[in-house]
């Protein structure tokens, strides 16, 4: 185990903080977002007080814009908001290292990863982190694909050939790793995980597709699936590319290949990270594994 991340540190550790202040870290790697900060911070803390959490937003950022500073200015007025501002030679691996980057520096016994463009609604967030704080659920995943969600060609998949390509990247997923069989959407970007799942776990992110990386690698019983409706971006460039289908390919080709190996990106854990599970009362409809 290495020694306590403090944080806003610039430099990147090997591991992610031993100790938690805080019930959830709502993680947000952003590249040229400054348009959605102001939105994004005001939904979110909307979403996270009705879940009666602790919470911190943190943006690990890879901008050449003025989006560090809009998220700084909200934590200048109060808000538990953090930003990791990677400069041009750090920012190596892309969005997945950029995740685990802010896995290492949160906080929260609970680690949410959301993107920063408003596709993905901060609203969802409560129904998340109860899911785990309180239902039990080891991952918690916002679902394009299970019942009561909603995505297609005119909305977030931006196109027929987009939503074609996301059904067939699941089907590959399923064949690679049978037991995400049943997680109907194995390849979201937006997702919460128990801190505890990633214990001793080594991480070989690529790509965009984290949440597969974690399921494939970490230590899960239960992954509870929420509905949501995979909006159209509102403002903004998409980040999408033919380039990211390739590294995709290139992701489940490595996880048919490895059986161990791993980079040093882990998680650690004590007892108090362990916490009580309590019921709660239920709300929207959601999936369980």
């Amino acid at each position: 185990m290495g020694n306590r991340v403090q944080p806003d540190r610039r430099q990147q550790s090997d591991e992610v903080t031993t100790g938690t202040r805080t019930d959830v870290s709502v993680i947000v790697p952003t590249r040229d977002e400054a348009e959605n900060v102001d939105e994004l911070v005001s939904r979110t803390r909307d979403a996270m007080v009705k879940s009666k959490l602790t919470w911190e937003l943190l943006f690990v950022d890879d901008s050449d814009d003025d989006t560090p500073a809009r998220a700084m200015s909200h934590a200048a007025a109060g808000l538990p908001v953090r930003v990791m501002h990677r400069a041009p030679g750090d920012r190596i691996g892309g969005l997945s290292m950029a995740v685990t980057a802010g896995f290492a520096h949160a906080q929260g016994g609970v680690l949410a990863v959301m993107d920063a463009d408003l596709q993905h609604p901060p609203e969802v967030l409560a129904d998340l982190v109860t899911a785990i704080v309180y239902d039990g659920a080891d991952v918690s995943v916002a679902s394009r694909y299970c019942a009561g969600a909603h995505a297609d060609a005119t909305d977030g998949l931006n196109g027929t050939w987009r939503l074609l390509v996301s059904h067939g990247c699941r089907w590959l997923v399923w064949i690679v790793r049978p037991r995400l069989w049943r997680v109907r959407d194995p390849l979201s970007g937006f997702f919460a995980v128990r801190r505890s799942v990633l214990v001793g776990t080594a991480l070989r992110p690529t790509g965009y597709k984290i949440l597969l990386e974690l399921l494939a690698r970490g230590r899960w019983d239960k992954v509870v699936e929420v509905p949501y409706h995979f909006a159209a971006r509102e403002r903004g460039t998409s980040k999408s590319e033919l380039r990211q289908g390739v590294i995709f390919l290139r992701h489940l080709v490595r996880l048919v290949a490895d059986r161990g190996a791993g980079s040093p990106i882990k998680v650690a854990t004590t007892p108090a990270d362990q916490g009580q599970v309590h019921r709660h009362p239920p709300g929207r409809e959601r999936r369980s594994l």
